[in-house]
């Protein structure tokens, strides 16, 4: 079972985490700023010695080190500048990481990466002044203290703000007993490349030993056990707010429907036998429609294969209404000569009376249909919300209107009901089956999500789905310059900044801007400029 018996399992790949924290770095969050003070005893005199302000600020955006089946590191790359002696600005280079376990929050429903530990791999004297070695000794230790102390009081814990963010339903009203419940949740790093999270809701079951990596080179895996549909469907229809209606009103050219204007011209000859002739011509039909449908009762959900659902005991209500307008142009005539042929007669016979040009209704229908559908066919998929939903997409039911003083043909009237049906059938309310997923179209950290390449797909007990995540301002026309440039010669990333890129040629330079995704292309980072993204 790819649940692992969870209700809901979810793998993230390490890049998706690393694109998350490349949205850190730009935003400017982990940027650390004070003042250190080496002793409190101190005369007052020694103050300009032993008191200094400093500044730590990422060069380049975090990156994420699977170490085993719990821990982590998070690994920085920034620069630290202290100002000395009331003025003096010295410039270091520091690589260091932060030793990480991961939790989900049961309370607020997220994951979070849970910041312990900060350790000092690699200090780089950037200023033009002499350093001894005594002074970057005791540098080492003061940096240290600096992160620590930053990652212990002020930054314990960082969101993980992909997936499974909230667990949120629809519509929902406020409040923690209109959350769905989770009884169980754990977390497990495999292979050193994949974060896996198994959420239970109703029921405390399920494992994570011996689960494999399913993500496929996808971003994103979620597999949903059937069960746990049926009883989020439960859940959500017994709390939700939502009224389960869709009200819609559309204007809209209907070029196969003409009245029988033929046959009008001639009933009016008829009726005036033969002295009233009329010439009737309708142009730009237009149909204004629209319905307020309802979903009276919650319907039976049955998963078959693909992505494709039956769904029993539907039941709703469609109000609906049409009206139809055209330009109607008509031309009256007295004919002098009744039936008798123009060409029989000495005299001229057709006197116009009147032209009429203008615009009209020709019909309008409303009426309440209560409809009880035993079966109808559906589709899953991934709502704007990122919820798993129900669309049906065929039922079987009709919309009649009565065609009583209609001047259109059977065939044509007909078309008109089928147009409506269509209409309603597409305006049925979707049915809500899981928690939001995937958090594209919601804004984090000041960026937006998309998804990409998505897969889903129902298979025995289970629903599969895997995406890519897309963080829609990093893509590569959104910002101006790319942090990395790579030499596709000698597979080599550099920072922007590296001296290096001036050396490669124009035609053989390829932009970056999340590291991961050039490591993951088989780059090697620079030794010179991103020494810490050589790891052993």
């Amino acid at each position: 079972m790819a649940t692992g018996n969870y209700d809901i399992l979810v793998q993230l790949h390490e890049k998706v985490l690393n694109k998350s924290l490349a949205m850190v770095f730009y935003k400017g969050m982990l940027n650390m700023e004070g003042t250190y003070k080496l002793g409190t005893n101190l005369p007052a005199t020694m103050t300009p010695y032993t008191t200094f302000d400093y500044e730590v600020s990422l060069q380049n955006e975090p990156f994420v080190d699977f170490r085993s089946k719990d821990t982590l590191f998070l690994r920085f790359s920034a620069i630290l500048k202290l100002i000395v002696l009331s003025g003096i600005e010295l410039r270091f280079g520091v690589d260091f990481y932060v030793k990480s376990g991961i939790t989900f929050d049961l309370t607020n429903q997220k994951m979070y990466y849970e910041l312990k530990q900060a350790k000092i791999e690699k200090i780089t004297i950037q200023s033009k002044y002499y350093i001894g070695k005594a002074f970057l000794d005791k540098l080492n230790y003061i940096i240290g203290q600096i992160i620590n102390k930053y990652f212990k009081n002020q930054i314990k814990t960082l969101e993980i703000p992909i997936a499974l963010d909230g667990l949120t339903l629809p519509l929902m009203p406020p409040g923690d007993a209109y959350k769905l419940p989770v009884s169980k949740a754990d977390l497990k790093i495999l292979n050193k490349k994949v974060l896996a999270a198994g959420i239970s809701f109703f029921n405390n079951q399920g494992s994570l030993e011996g689960l494999p990596d399913l993500t496929n080179g996808k971003d994103c895996y979620i597999a949903i056990k059937d069960q746990a549909i049926q009883d989020v469907l439960d859940f959500w229809w017994e709390n939700t707010t939502y009224d389960k209606k869709e009200e819609f009103e559309k204007n809209e050219p209907i070029g196969f429907a003409a009245p029988l204007a033929s046959g009008i011209d001639t009933a009016t000859r008829i009726i005036s036998i033969g002295f009233i002739q009329t010439e009737t011509d309708y142009d730009n039909m237009l149909l204004n429609y629209g319905a307020e449908i309802a979903l009276n009762t919650k319907p039976g959900i049955d998963l078959l294969e693909g992505d494709t659902v039956e769904i029993t005991n539907l039941e709703f209500v469609a109000d609906v209404f049409a009206n139809c307008y055209a330009d109607v142009k008509k031309d009256i005539d007295l004919d002098t000569s009744s039936f008798i042929p123009d060409d029989k007669t000495p005299w001229i016979d057709d006197i116009n009376i009147a032209d009429i040009d203008k615009n009209k209704r020709l019909f309008k229908l409303k009426n309440k249909f209560t409809l009880n559908i035993d079966k109808a066919s559906g589709r899953l998929r991934v709502n704007e919300k990122n919820n798993l939903a129900v669309k049906i997409t065929d039922a079987d039911f009709q919309i009649k209107f009565n065609k009583k003083g209609s001047t259109f043909s059977d065939n044509t009237w007909n078309r008109i009901m089928k147009f409506l049906k269509e209409k309603v059938l597409e305006k049925i309310p979707e049915i809500v089956v899981s928690p939001s997923l995937i958090l594209a179209e919601k804004n984090v950290y000041g960026f937006t999500l998309g998804l990409a390449d998505t897969w889903l797909n129902i298979s025995g007990q289970e629903i599969e789905f895997s995406t890519n995540v897309i963080v829609n301002e990093l893509k590569s026309n959104t910002v101006a310059v790319p942090n990395y440039i790579g030499n596709r010669e000698t597979r080599t990333i550099h920072h922007f900044s590296c001296r290096f890129v001036g050396d490669i040629k124009t035609e053989s330079r390829v932009g970056y801007y999340v590291m991961y995704e050039a490591l993951a292309d088989n780059y090697q980072a620079c030794k010179q400029c991103l020494k810490s993204y050589n790891i052993q």
